[in-house]
C-alpha cells in the first residue's frame, strides 16, 4: 500500500488515475507515463493498483485487512497481492 502525499491541484488523483488505468480517453497529456520503468501499453494497469474513492463505501463489519482481501478479489487480483 502507498501513500501519495502533495498539496491541492499538484497531481495526486490524476497520477492514481493514470496508475489504475482509469484515466479519461478524452484527456490530452504530453510526455509518457511509466511504472517501475514499464509503459502503460506493456503491462495490465489493473492488476497492480487499484484507485479508490476518499468517498469509497465499505462493509463495516469487515476488518481493514478483510475488506482489502475482499476489494482485490473482486477487482481480480490474484491470491498474493
Amino acid at each position: 500500500m502507498t501513500l501519495l502525499l502533495g498539496p491541492p491541484s499538484s497531481g495526486k488523483t490524476t497520477l492514481l488515475l493514470a496508475l489504475a488505468g482509469k484515466l479519461d480517453p478524452k484527456l490530452k497529456f504530453s510526455g509518457k507515463v511509466t511504472y517501475n520503468g514499464h509503459e502503460m501499453n506493456e503491462f495490465v494497469p489493473q492488476r497492480t493498483s487499484a484507485y479508490v474513492d476518499q468517498h469509497d463505501l465499505h462493509i463495516g463489519e469487515m476488518t481493514v485487512r478483510e475488506t482489502l482481501a475482499f476489494s482485490a478479489r473482486v477487482q481480480g487480483v490474484g491470491p498474493r497481492y
